[in-house]
């Protein structure tokens, strides 16, 4: 929401009249400040923003986890009595950490997120998800990243694992086969929200590949 003019202004009619336009599911997200956004806010107006953003019931909202718990719960609470699913994201966008510090992560951020730690896996009708994603330096953090995605279902929770960057397209790809919930992808190729994103086109073309025929194409970029 944050590439939105006037968005300071908009009123929940106008963002629900949005949401409720398009035929599939949709996710509205609202970057904070000091991420990567064209918005400089206070974090008094991104909270009265997201508010805003739930009350339209989308069928999720996206949040940043960098937020204080009591805030973290305060949305969750306005999402559940909207209907709207809570997506978690936390990114780092210097690079990818070692395994076992994305599992040291992920247990802080379960705690800290509400609805994560008791939510049962549904894959079908989720109301929670974590979201993972980091910053890919080399082809090996693909590897890193597709590992925890393994370990992450042993956590019985929904997620969304995998690296950003023109070297972590591996993971974007393929995490979906190792049980994250979905990826990202761009409807051509001036629509990038992130770095590395690819097309809709060029995913697929990638993923009917497979794993094993990708590695070389990708690995060579």
């Amino acid at each position: 929401m944050d590439y939105f003019e006037k968005i300071t202004d908009i009123k929940v009619s106008k963002l629900s009249k949005l949401v409720h336009s398009v035929p599939i599911p949709v996710i509205l997200t609202l970057k904070n400040n000091f991420q990567d956004t064209h918005l400089n806010l206070t974090e008094e107006k991104i909270i009265e923003l997201i508010s805003k953003c739930i009350q339209a019931r989308p069928s999720f909202i996206d949040i940043e986890t960098d937020f204080e718990e009591e805030i973290l719960k305060k949305f969750y609470a306005d999402a559940l009595k909207n209907g709207v699913g809570v997506i978690y994201s936390y990114h780092d966008f210097k690079y990818t950490p070692d395994g076992q510090e994305i599992l040291k992560i992920t247990s802080e951020l379960i705690r800290k997120c509400p609805g994560l730690e008791k939510g049962a896996l549904n894959r079908f009708q989720p109301r929670t998800i974590l979201k993972l994603v980091f910053y890919a330096k080399y082809f090996q953090d693909n590897i890193t990243v597709l590992d925890v995605c393994q370990k992450l279902q042993e956590k019985k929770i929904n997620y969304i694992c995998f690296n950003m960057g023109k070297k972590g397209l591996f993971s974007r790809v393929f995490s979906i086969k190792k049980g994250a919930l979905f990826t990202y992808a761009k409807l051509d190729e001036n629509l990038e929200t992130a770095p590395g994103q690819i097309s809709i086109d060029r995913f697929y073309y990638l993923y009917e590949k497979g794993e094993e025929s990708a590695t070389e194409e990708i690995a060579g970029l």
